[in-house]
């Protein structure tokens, strides 16, 4: 059997769409948990009359936690094969989990890595929002290798939604959402790559993301995305110091997160960094002190405005000389 967990809050005008879709597979064979997470709308009572129109749906009613601890209470009562996280404002398309558990079988893989497709309402199309269009078809390999190859190729992506699992691979490395924080896929994503089992990919685009103003990443503060970075990056360095997190591909994955924690420190009001001056140079101490960080800490040390005008001057200069 196959499990669908949809973490629900507050969805009410898009609930129906998700859950049709999922209702609606040729891959049958199924249960699809819907944790309600302290809704506030109709979504608790539509979750309610799916469970009563459909033996495969269960329901599991629940204080308000977040998204994480939805998604950790979903697997928790989990009991397929095969577990999907599906957004609650997405939709995947009709042969999606049949061609993933297919691939999965064929591959005998540990999960599957897909792609999909992005679209806006209600609000404008922004080219910063990352598409989930993959360039080429990816061999299968062990995830350590997998997640080098594409991060070097610039086509890592850490959107949950666009992976298939072996939950029995989940439950054998103890792999659980970070719970109190947004951004949660940035860790949980690599934290499965880095448990190195066989990944499989499926060059087909089988989900759909809405980009909405209302939606947790649309919506969330400069403040909160900081706080949630740095929380992420405190969790990979430690794995970086024990040896939980080695190679290659974890020095870039480390490296990636600490220019997120910089990004995100940059957006936030002159108020905001003062009171994260503490822990803001904290982590800038943490990354003089890892390898493998080249110019970033430069870059981290001079973080000030005068700090970021020399970087820019300095890397400008190397490119002028071909360096």
């Amino acid at each position: 059997m196959l499990s669908v967990i949809i973490p629900v809050y507050n969805v009410e005008k898009y609930l129906t769409e998700c859950v049709d879709s999922i209702l609606c597979q040729t891959e049958t064979d199924l249960e699809i948990i819907l944790v309600d997470d302290g809704s506030t709308d109709k979504s608790s009572k539509l979750c309610d009359e799916y469970a009563q129109r459909d033996a495969r749906v269960r329901v599991i009613h629940r204080e308000n936690g977040g998204l994480s601890a939805a998604r950790n209470t979903g697997l928790g009562a989990a009991s397929g094969e095969f577990v999907y996280f599906l957004d609650s404002d997405d939709y995947i398309v009709q042969d999606a989990l049949k061609t993933l558990k297919q691939t999965a079988e064929r591959e005998q893989a540990d999960y599957v890595f897909f792609d999909g497709l992005v679209f806006f309402d209600g609000c404008e199309e922004d080219d910063s929002v990352s598409r989930y269009v993959r360039s080429k078809q990816y061999s299968t390999a062990f995830g350590k290798t997998q997640l080098f190859e594409l991060l070097n190729s610039g086509e890592y992506r850490t959107a949950v939604p666009l992976m298939f699992f072996r939950r029995e691979y989940l439950i054998k490395n103890n792999l659980r959402f970070l719970e109190g924080i947004i951004h949660e896929d940035e860790l949980f994503t690599f934290l499965v790559y880095n448990a190195d089992g066989r990944s499989a990919h499926c060059h087909e685009q089988l989900y759909a993301r809405r980009v909405r103003p209302s939606s947790i990443m649309t919506s969330s503060g400069a403040a909160r995305r900081y706080d949630s970075m740095l929380k992420i990056y405190d969790v990979l360095s430690e794995m970086y110091r024990t040896g939980e997190a080695v190679g290659v591909a974890a020095d870039m994955y480390l490296v990636r997160c600490a220019k997120s924690v910089l990004g995100k420190y940059a957006l936030m009001s002159d108020a905001d960094r003062i009171s994260e001056k503490i822990r803001h140079t904290r982590f800038k101490r943490d990354v003089m002190s890892h390898g493998g960080f080249g110019d970033m800490k430069l870059k981290i040390k001079c973080s000030g405005k005068l700090g970021n005008l020399f970087y820019r001057a300095q890397n400008k200069l190397a490119h002028i000389l071909g360096r």
